[in-house]
């Protein structure tokens, strides 16, 4: 550690107190120095006082009996843990530079802690994603079930407990990032860069805040995507009130508060790694459903889209088929749009004319002059239940298909 940071830590040193500064190992070779032609030399007096664990000053006369050595002050370095990692010396007359000896020791301990937890927290952090990554892709007889569920109770989880599966999906962090880091261009202290990953770290602090349950497992899973596995306990009900529901509110007022919106996915609650496995999956179904349909920032359940999501599984030559053969003739018409979302809107609010008309914000006429001229466009009788639903799941999947998709790609296969 002492090693990566010495020379970086020499140079900043020197240039806020006036004076050399040089960094050593262990063993006494010098590792940092602000004057960098000493680096790689041996400073002998570092050995005494790493040995000895004290602080030694160090007159001209001193300084002729040790190698590599100049008059000035020498202390040791100790890590976190209490061990000695090296020693820092300041060179000069002995009355000048002793006053800053102690306190350039501890401003090194403490930069070197620093960067110890940083790099602990990154690591853990890794490890976190890594763990969460084989929770959510757990194949029973291919991944070693114990050894996992061991990993995931050192983060807290529960293995008897029920979790359901929140995906997160920033919209236009891009641009986000691209018009917030114009502000910092001009700030060397925060790069553009810099900028990016604490937006990212805040995002996810955000997120843990609104699952703050020590159960509670969340990470960013890349490309601007977080999962949670939130520790449901008994509250595992699919509306709006329950705690799941109000946690993704909590995340999207609190991306508000940084100019972002998020797409979110829940999953079905789980019994069991190997459900949530699958939960995991759903969760991602339902955000990439709830986006096509209903483009834009919100929360979207696997509850709401079950019908979508089965017909999901069909093969795409089939499906495709289905949605052309049904949609091909209302295609020609410029209003398409309309008409698609009007018809899909009059099946949801049980064929209303009342319900749809408020919905769509539209009068009843205009909803009848729509209805109509997709029965006889269609050739179809909006009394026959059967055909009704023929063309409502024809309507709805073609809204959710990527325009263009070749037959032998199947757009809902999701990387959870």
């Amino acid at each position: 550690m002492l090693s990566r940071y010495a020379q970086e830590i020499a140079l900043s040193i020197a240039e806020i107190i006036g004076y050399n500064v040089i960094i050593t190992d262990t063993e006494g070779m010098v590792i940092g120095a602000s004057d960098t032609k000493r680096t790689g030399s041996l400073h002998e007096q570092s050995l005494e006082v790493i040995k000895t664990r004290r602080g030694a000053v160090v007159d001209e006369t001193e300084a002729r009996k040790f190698r590599g050595t100049l008059p000035g002050v020498t202390y040791p370095i100790q890590s976190m843990t209490g061990n000695v990692v090296g020693s820092v010396a300041i060179t000069g007359n002995p009355v000048d530079v002793t006053p800053f000896a102690l306190i350039v020791k501890k401003q090194i301990e403490i930069l070197l802690r620093e960067r110890e937890l940083q790099e602990y927290a990154a690591g853990r952090e890794e490890t976190l994603k890594n763990l969460i990554h084989e929770i959510s892709s757990y194949t029973p007889g291919v991944t070693d079930k114990g050894m996992l569920l061991a990993r995931a109770k050192d983060f807290g989880f529960d293995p008897s407990g029920r979790y359901i599966p929140v995906a997160v999906d920033l919209c236009q962090f891009a641009r986000y990032a691209g018009e917030s880091g114009d502000t910092y261009r001009t700030d060397t202290a925060q790069t553009p860069e810099v900028f990016i990953q604490r937006a990212k770290a805040a995002i996810l602090n955000i997120i843990r805040s609104a699952f703050p349950d020590k159960s509670d497992l969340s990470t960013m899973t890349g490309n601007n995507r977080y999962i949670v596995l939130h520790a449901a306990s008994d509250d595992t009900s699919q509306n709006e009130e329950s705690g799941t529901y109000r946690a993704c509110r909590k995340i999207l007022e609190g991306l508000s508060g940084m100019n972002l919106n998020a797409a979110i996915g829940i999953g079905s609650p789980s019994a069991n790694i190997f459900e949530l496995h699958k939960s995991c999956n759903e969760a991602w179904i339902a955000l990439q459903l709830g986006k096509k349909l209903s483009p834009g920032p919100g929360i979207f359940n696997i509850h709401e889209y079950r019908v979508e999501e089965l017909l999901s599984t069909l093969k795409p030559e089939q499906r495709n088929r289905f949605i052309h053969r049904h949609v091909a003739p209302f295609k020609r018409y410029r209003d398409w749009p309309d008409l698609q979302q009007t018809y899909i809107c009059w099946c949801e609010h049980n064929f209303s004319l009342v319900n749809s008309a408020r919905a769509l914000h539209i009068h009843r006429n205009t909803l009848y002059y729509r209805l109509e001229k997709i029965q006889k466009t269609g050739c179809i009788n909006l009394k026959d239940y059967r055909e009704t639903m023929k063309y409502y799941i024809a309507f709805k999947l073609e809204k959710v298909i990527v325009p263009g998709v070749r037959e032998e790609e199947d757009f809902f296969d999701q990387d959870s």
